[in-house]
Order: C-alpha cells, then structure tokens, then sequence
C-alpha cells in the first residue's frame, strides 16, 4: 500500500496544530524517494493501534535506503549522433532491433536510412554472418536472422526460417501462405512462371513451394505488360532467383553452423554441470555408486533414469553452490535407488558365477562318466534343483568354490537317475496318448521304451532351427533318437528386455543370435500323425507290427519300397521300371508328392534284390566323396557358457588347437568330441529299377 492511499493524498498538510492556530504553511510535496523521511520527521501515521515515537523514527531513518529511480532512455536521445552511432556499433543486431521497438524516436532514428552503418557495423559483431542482400534492408536481414516469432502470426518460439523465401513461419502460416509447385500449377499459370519465382523444397517432402503473395504480384506484374516486356521481366525475375538462391546457401549454411556451435556449447555447459555434480557426489561418500551408474542401454532395459538424462542433470547451467544446496537431497536419493540396483545386479552376477562353475563341474563329470552318448538334463535342469541353490544362494559374503559343489558332484548320478525317470515316464505316457495305444494294451507298454517306435515321428513348430538345411526341400522329421537330442529342446531366444536372464546362460558359435540355455522341455516337438501313418503303412507292407517295431530295428532290416500310388496299383513283376526307396526316403516322397495321403500302398521288394542294392550303393558311396557334415560336437565345451554349436571334422580340430590347447595327435574322439545325437543319417538316393514279383 501507497503512502497516498494510507494519508488520503500526496500533497497535504501534515502539521494540523498550525493549521487550527491560523498559521499557513507551505505545502510538502510527497514522492516515492522522500515520503517516509517527511512521515517519521513528523510523528510518523497517526493510528488507533500504534504509536510511532521519535526513537523508532530515528531508526528507522538509519537502515533506509531510498529507492533507486527507475532509469529511462529519454536521455539518450540527447546525446550527439555521432557518440549515438558508436554505442550503437558496438551492439548486436538483435540488441538493435529490441531498441527499436522501445521508443518512437529510437525507432526513427535506428531505421533512419543514415542509421545503415550502425545496422552494418553490429552485423560485423556476428562471427561469420553474411552480408545482407542487395534487394533487402539490414532491419529486415536481422529480423529474419534473430527474431523468433512468426513473421505472420507472430507466434513465439519459431525456428525455422526459409532463405528461399526469406520469411520466418510456423507450420500452420506455411502451409497457408505457400502453395505447392505441380503439374496443376504448371498448367495454370503456364510452364515459365515457376522459373521466375524463389522455390523452398520442405523439409519432410520434395514438393516444391513458393508464396501465394509472390506467384500473386508476378501474375498480376505480367498481366499489365506485353509479349517482349513479359520476356524482359522474366529474364530479370530468374536472374534475381539465382542471386536469391547464393545468398540463401550463404545464409542457410551460417545459420547451420550457429545451430551446431549453440548445441556445442549447451553440451560443454551439461557437461561441465555433469561433472561438477559428481565430484560432489564422489565427496559425499558415493564414489563407488558412481564408478558402477548403469549404461544407457541397461537403464533402458531396467526402465531406470540413466544419470545424464536426469532432469537436475542435463540441465545447461552451471553449477553453484546456491543450486547444489537446493538438488543435493534429490540427487542423493536418485543414488540411493542407483546404489539398490548396484547391489541387485552385483548378486545376479555372483549367482551367475557360482551357476558357471557348477556347469563346469556337470561338464566335467559328464566327460568323465561317457555320459554325453545318452539323454542328460541340461545345466539349467540342474540350476533348479533344490540341492543345487542351497549352495548358489548363499549369502552373498561367502566365498563359494569347487569344494563346495563336492556334494551335489558326488550326488549326481542320483540326480540325473530321476531326472530322467521323471521325464521318461511323462513323454511315453504322452506319446502313448497321441499315438492312440489304447488300454489295456498300453498298461502293460508304460515299462517299454516306447520313444523308440518308429511311428513316433516328429516335427519341429519352432524357429530356432531354420538355419539348418533340408535337401530338395523336404519336410524334416525327426524319429528317434533325433527328436529328443534336438536343439530347440535345450535352447530358447532371449527376449529383447531380458539383459541378464536368471538360470541360464547364452550359447556360442553357430547357434542362432540371442539364444540361451533352458530346461530340456519338448513343448516345441509335434507328432505329425500323417507321416506316422504313413510309417504304418510301410511297416504293414514289410508284414511287422507298428506297437513293436523300433527305429533301429527298421533301420537294421532297411526295407526298400515301391509307391503303388507311383504307378497306378501296379506291383512288382520284374518287366516294369519303378522308383526304389529307403523306408525314410518314402516317408519324404508321401509328404511331398502325395500329401502325405494316408491311402498311399506300399510294397516291399525282395530281400535279395534289397541286399543287392545296398551292396551298389555302399560301393558307390565308397567311391564318391562325401561334403563335410557337421556332426561333432566337443565334450570340453558341453554344458558349459558360450557351448558351440555342431562342426565338421576340421573345424572340430581348429577348436581343440585353439580352444583347448590340444593337439592334433592327441585329440581322441569319444574323450574330447563325439558324434552328436540329433543328427540325421545319411540320405540313401533313390534307385530306378525292375523290382521283380514278390509273394504276398
């Protein structure tokens, strides 16, 4: 509140004794600098409440400082022109235009065109800035260069300036003062015009566009002349354009370059603040929270902050000590969350580390035992076992060694015995179901291995394993024991926000991107029941029973069989050319020539000619080099963090030399690698010939 509003009015009488006693005095005129030295001078505001004495007066006055005058411009108008024009020079053109916008006799004498050399000298202050065109005036030049409202609807915070078109618009005023240079406008306004005109390509499309009010003025400019002044202005309009256009690149390429030394500088300036910040951090007592702050990727992953991209962080101010009083219990609070991360993440890797050396222990004793020939549960089997985290769980100051796994080592055979019968009897129990053995007859098969039958036909409904090649484009199936050593039972693909999956590790060479161990599982794995039938058929033909006849017993008496669908229902009879086939060859055939037709017959020639054939064709194979398959698989590296995927025999030998330090010489196949088990045989060709007749 106003010392007038308090008083009632700023020029009054103050002493009413002289006034009452008839005594005139002369009348005190109150300002903003002198008015409470008049107040306290004279007992001060009269009031009800209070009573201000002459002592609180007098220290009052003491501790008063008068309010400083508010500084105004009129007085620089008076100075002499030429010390005018010299303050003037020595300011930047954007200072000049705030000036101009001041006051009026300012602006008259700023956009004077005397003032030309002042605007001139303060472009000169602007490290590298083009000179201003010919056609436009230095007030004009700053305003497009500095100010930063829209130059139609003055609209603030606008970035974007068009050289081309020397104007400074928003979004929305450029789409409407601008029109599209296209085939509709050529037409319309004839194939010339758009010579004559200043174009701007836009930034997110290559249209071409210039100003209604330019394409306007120029219509209307040629409308008024004739045929040969028409074709004098346009050479005038598209010399102009390409002068327009230099200067645009100048400009354009400038103000590039201011937009990259701004940016420069606002990261040296979040930089500086970013370190200043943690060396305070680091003197409270964070210096170890600090070294560890999760990387960019990490905190995205984990849905963190990363350090940089905090707010209080990439500010660009500097720090002082003022702002660091004001953030520093913000900022100890973000490290407390980043230091519960930190010990989070430091247990995940002890326990991964501890799960490392227990998969090299498992690795070992598997080698060891022989045991990589038979179906075993994976490391990450293993990793879920009760006996197994009691020791991988242990708190975290304890020091766990190879020692310390030697009872779980010494319980392992235990371990892996019921693992195997657990999972055993829930895969015959299943298959027995799918494969639709109906009781009483399969109480008495639950005992019997019936993984091996050879309807037990399976296919991969994963993609994991692609990359592995099929010849001539057949269907993959797998019997046993293929389909349970395959690899997408072992391995799965690691989500893209799984950093550091738990109970598990990640694959090695040759194995698709991304994969990692799981928990042996058949959940991928799908009985094709038209191939199985179609083995039922062939083992019909060949007079045996399906619920008996295993895959290496089919393998041991390789039938060799004739479609009938082939060739119209006719049999053998020693006179007809026909197409003969190993039993899994057929199995291919069906799926790809017939669909898989359940009604597809088949018929086995005799044994004497099936003897006689496979003798030819082992004699041929014998004779005919084979490409390297990959087949081997290393027992040093089985079960193990980054286990390679399958090699051939010389890359098996590079990765002993090079993996393992093993010689050549010293390499022994069943010690240091072995065949791998979910590999196919090799693929028996089909022979054409005159099978003869066969007794049924």
């Amino acid at each position: 509140m106003s010392f007038s509003n308090l008083c009632g009015s700023s020029a009054v009488d103050m002493d009413s004794d002289e006034e009452f006693s008839g005594h005139i005095t002369k009348k005190i005129k109150i300002t903003a600098n002198n008015g409470w030295e008049h107040v306290f001078a004279r007992g001060g505001i009269k009031s009800c409440f209070t009573k201000t004495t002459a002592v609180d007066a007098t220290e009052f006055l003491k501790n008063y400082r008068p309010r400083a005058q508010k500084q105004s411009l009129e007085i620089l108008i008076s100075l002499p022109l030429d010390i005018l024009f010299e303050i003037f020079g020595r300011l930047l053109p954007l200072d000049l235009l705030h000036l101009s916008r001041t006051t009026k006799a300012l602006r008259s004498v700023l956009m004077h065109r005397s003032s030309t050399t002042v605007w001139m000298a303060a472009r000169s202050n602007v490290k590298g800035m083009p000179a201003c065109a010919d056609d436009m005036s230095e007030p004009a030049h700053a305003s497009l260069a500095f100010d930063m409202h829209c130059h139609n609807c003055l609209r603030p915070n606008v970035r974007n300036v068009d050289w081309n078109l020397r104007v400074r618009y928003c979004q929305k005023c450029f789409k409407e003062r601008t029109e599209v240079v296209d085939d509709k406008f050529k037409k319309t306004y004839g194939l010339k015009l758009h010579h004559c005109l200043s174009l701007s390509m836009t930034q997110n499309r290559n249209d071409a566009r210039c100003l209604i009010s330019d394409r306007e003025s120029l219509v209307d400019e040629l409308s008024k002349l004739g045929p040969e002044e028409r074709s004098v202005l346009r050479g005038l309009k598209r010399d102009a354009v390409l002068v327009w256009k230099e200067h645009a690149v100048l400009c354009t390429t400038w103000m590039e370059g201011e937009q990259q030394s701004r940016w420069k500088e606002l990261d040296h300036l979040r930089s500086l603040r970013h370190d200043a910040i943690l060396e305070k951090l680091i003197e409270l007592g964070w210096e170890e929270d600090v070294n560890k702050l999760p990387d960019r990727h990490t905190a995205r992953i984990y849905k963190l902050s990363h350090f940089e991209d905090h707010p209080l962080v990439k500010q660009p101010k500097p720090l002082t000590d003022r702002i660091w009083q004001n953030i520093q219990h913000k900022m100890v609070e973000f490290m407390g969350q980043m230091r519960e991360f930190r010990i989070l993440q430091e247990r995940k890797q002890q326990i991964r580390e501890r799960q490392s050396l227990l998969a090299t222990i498992y690795s070992d004793w598997q080698r060891e035992k022989g045991y990589h020939k038979y179906l075993m549960p994976t490391a990450a089997d293993l990793f879920g076992m009760r006996q197994v985290r009691d020791i991988v769980e242990l708190p975290a100051h304890l020091t766990v060694t190879t020692e310390d796994f030697q009872p779980v080592r010494e319980e392992l055979f235990k371990l892996v015995d019921s693992w195997k019968r657990c999972n055993g009897h829930d895969l015959r129990s299943d298959l027995l179901w799918r494969l639709e053995i109906h009781p009483p007859y399969w109480l008495d098969r639950l005992s019997v291995q019936c993984e091996r039958l050879a309807v037990a036909v399976f296919t991969c409904t994963g993609w994991l394993c692609d990359d592995i090649p099929e010849p001539n484009d057949s269907p993959r199936y797998m019997y046993f024991p293929e389909y349970l050593h395959h690899r997408c039972n072992r391995i799965r693909r690691r989500v893209w926000n799984e950093l550091d999956p738990a109970n598990t590790f990640a694959m090695g060479q040759g194995y698709p991107g991304n994969t990692v161990q799981r928990e042996w599982s058949t959940d991928d794995l799908e009985l094709d029941k038209k191939a199985s039938q179609t083995v039922r058929n062939i083992i019909d033909a060949c007079d045996l029973d399906w619920r008996e006849v295993t895959v290496s017993a089919l393998d041991t008496l390789d039938p060799r069989l004739v479609c009938l669908k082939c060739s119209y229902g006719n049999r053998c009879d020693g006179e007809r050319p026909m197409m003969v086939r190993s039993w899994r060859e057929s199995v291919k055939h069906c799926a790809k020539k017939h669909w898989s037709d359940s009604t597809v017959k088949w018929q086995k020639i005799s044994d004497e000619e099936s003897r006689s054939l496979r003798q030819d064709q082992e004699e041929a194979a014998a004779s005919t080099t084979i490409p390297p398959r990959k087949i081997w698989r290393c027992t040093h590296c089985h079960d193990k963090p980054g286990e390679p995927e399958k090699m051939t025999v010389q890359g098996m030998t590079d990765h002993l030399e090079d993996h393992h330090s093993i010689d050549l010489i010293n390499q022994v196949a069943g010690k240091d690698f072995a065949e791998a088990l979910d590999v196919p045989p090799i693929t028996i060709p089909s022979v054409k010939l005159k099978p003869k007749a066969v007794d049924p």
